[in-house]
Formats: structure tokens, C-alpha cells, sequence
């Protein structure tokens, strides 16, 4: 079940149109938001930043405690990056632009779903380096990036980049599904579960895998 926070009607029917094959809730205010949240635990959360509290995107965090299995998708009339990256410093899985295009909105429920980021790649460039300056570097007993083949790590320089799956298939001459199958091998083998968490352990690994 997707929930649909905005206390706009024209911004929740503009969404719900691009939604048709989910099963929608609404709410129009944060009190319905908080009680549906803690009694559906719907998969993902489509709300505008409007609707939470006087801390803005940061109050993703309160949402999550209500429904920790709940994927948040926050959106915003004005984006911009400092209030972006504090969302995802909330547990946000997803930030875009309040009048997203409708037919964008199904693959962005169903990348979140996945445990992926939905967000522009500038955005999703800014957190990796945010994060990476805090992570440690790789461990000696732990993966390496030469565990991959010539491929994989081709691929994954162009995960990490920001580049999705089509961008990559058509620079490489290969199918989409090809491009998976290889994430699928990249993740496995270093042990990350996401495109994030990919990009953030090559900007960590960067000239330490020794």
C-alpha cells in the first residue's frame, strides 16, 4: 500500500493518477499521517515536506520510528540540496520535486521498494561524498574492488557515477538485463546491498585496495 501526504488535493490527485495500479491511501494533514502510518505501515510514503513538522525534512526520522519498515519519498515544491541531504540524513529513501511527472512516479515507489534512492544525480553524488568522508576505509580481510571482473568494475564506476541502468547498457552495447545481472554479481561479491551503498564503497575504497 502506498500512502499520499499533502494537505493539497490538486498535489494528491496529480500523484494518484500515476499511481493507479497501487492501492492509495490519503491523508490531508500530519495527525492522519502519524495514525496511518503507525497503523498500516504502508510500503512507501509519498509526502510533501509541507506536512511535517517545524524541522522539515528532518522530521523523516519520526515518521520512520512510527513505521520503520515504511520507505519515505519526500517531496518538495522548491527542492534544493541542504534540505535533500537532510532528509536522507532522516532515513529518506527518496527526494524529488513536488510535480514530478506522473508517469515517473511508478518507478520511483518501485526503486524505493527495492531499497534503492530515488533522487536527482547531483543529489545522490553530494550524499555519496557526505557519506564516504565518515566511512572507514576497507578493511585488508574484507572484499576487494579487484574481486570484480574488467566489466564489473566498469559497471560499478558507472553505478557510482550516478548512471542508471539504460545509460549504462547503451554506453556499453549491452542489454539492461545484462547490466543487472552484473550488479547482482557486484553486490555479492562486495558485499553492499544497493546502488548507494555501492557508490559509497568505491568513493571509500578510491586508492586503498592494496
Amino acid at each position: 500500500m502506498i500512502l499520499l501526504a499533502s494537505s493539497t488535493a490538486a498535489v494528491r490527485r496529480r500523484w494518484r493518477s500515476g499511481l493507479r495500479r497501487f492501492t492509495i491511501r490519503e491523508v490531508s494533514d500530519a495527525k492522519r499521517l502519524t495514525a496511518v502510518l503507525a497503523a498500516l505501515s504502508p510500503s512507501v510514503v509519498l509526502v510533501d515536506v509541507a506536512l511535517l513538522g517545524t524541522r522539515g525534512a528532518a522530521d523523516v526520522a519520526a515518521l520512520q520510528r512510527l513505521s520503520p519498515a515504511s520507505r519515505v519519498i519526500v517531496v518538495s515544491a522548491s527542492p534544493e540540496e541542504r534540505e535533500g541531504l537532510a532528509a536522507f540524513r532522516a532515513g529518506a529513501r527518496g527526494y524529488c520535486h513536488r510535480d514530478l511527472d506522473p508517469a515517473l512516479l511508478p518507478k520511483a515507489v518501485e526503486v524505493v521498494q527495492k531499497g534503492e534512492i530515488w533522487a536527482g544525480r547531483t543529489l545522490i553524488a553530494r550524499l555519496v561524498e557526505e557519506l564516504g568522508a565518515t566511512r572507514e576505509r576497507p578493511r585488508g580481510n574484507g572484499p576487494h574492488v579487484h574481486a570484480l571482473t574488467t566489466r564489473e568494475r566498469e559497471i560499478a564506476g558507472w553505478v557510482a557515477s550516478g548512471a542508471a541502468n539504460k545509460e549504462i547498457a547503451d554506453r556499453l552495447g549491452v542489454t539492461q538485463r545484462t547490466v543487472k545481472a552484473h550488479l547482482t554479481a557486484i553486490f555479492r561479491k562486495l558485499g553492499v546491498t544497493d546502488r548507494l551503498r555501492l557508490a559509497v564503497y568505491l568513493n571509500g575504497a578510491n586508492g586503498h585496495d592494496d
